[in-house]
């Protein structure tokens, strides 16, 4: 029987080049990975600013609050200056977020544990009714205003809900927080407008 003169696939030399080009290949993709995963956050950057403009602005953390005067669903007209002299937290929310309605049992238990503090709702994204509803199944006592051309969203760099800002007595911004929290952040952020003595 005549023998090949070319290697069989079993063959070490054989086995060593495949070795090197699937090493190769694993190389090139994980780089190519690696750099698909650090143009990932410019792109959706891009994208979202072109999706709403180049106006779009992101979430206030510092700064003198946006003034607003809304009307509640009670029917009255509030405004950020009516806290004046006093810290107050504004609450963006909506029924249709789990997080939100996750949210208003823990302000409606920090209000408890700092007597004194003003807590404010804007619907964000929802109909009266609605937030209505969630307002009252989660203990939420504070004024609910109603926001219906999203302006006061928009001024206050809302892209999503809950947001909920923390304003110091003398109308500045202290802090914030995106999305969900726990009672232990919210103390935390209440720290910051505290007022003193």
């Amino acid at each position: 029987m005549a023998c090949s003169s070319l290697p069989s696939p079993s063959t070490p030399s054989s086995n060593s080049d495949i070795s090197r080009t699937g090493a190769s290949r694993g190389r090139l993709a994980r780089t190519i990975a690696f750099v698909l995963i650090l143009s990932a956050v410019p792109v959706s950057i891009l994208v979202r600013r072109a999706m709403h403009g180049t106006d779009r602005v992101d979430p206030r953390h510092g700064g003198t609050a946006p003034a607003f005067s809304l009307r509640s669903l009670d029917g009255r007209t509030v405004s950020l200056a009516d806290f004046r002299g006093r810290p107050v937290v504004v609450n963006f929310f909506g029924a249709w977020c789990e997080q939100c309605t996750r949210q208003l049992p823990l302000l409606a238990e920090l209000r408890g544990r700092h007597p004194g503090l003003d807590v404010v709702g804007v619907l964000f994204r929802e109909s009266p009714e609605a937030g209505r509803t969630a307002a009252e199944q989660g203990g939420a006592d504070w004024p609910v205003l109603v926001d219906p051309d999203g302006k006061v969203a928009e001024a206050y760099g809302v892209q999503g809900a809950p947001a909920t800002f923390f304003v110091r007595a003398d109308g500045t911004i202290a802090g914030d927080l995106i999305g969900p929290v726990s009672i232990g952040l919210l103390d935390k952020q209440f720290g910051k407008i505290r007022p003193s003595g």
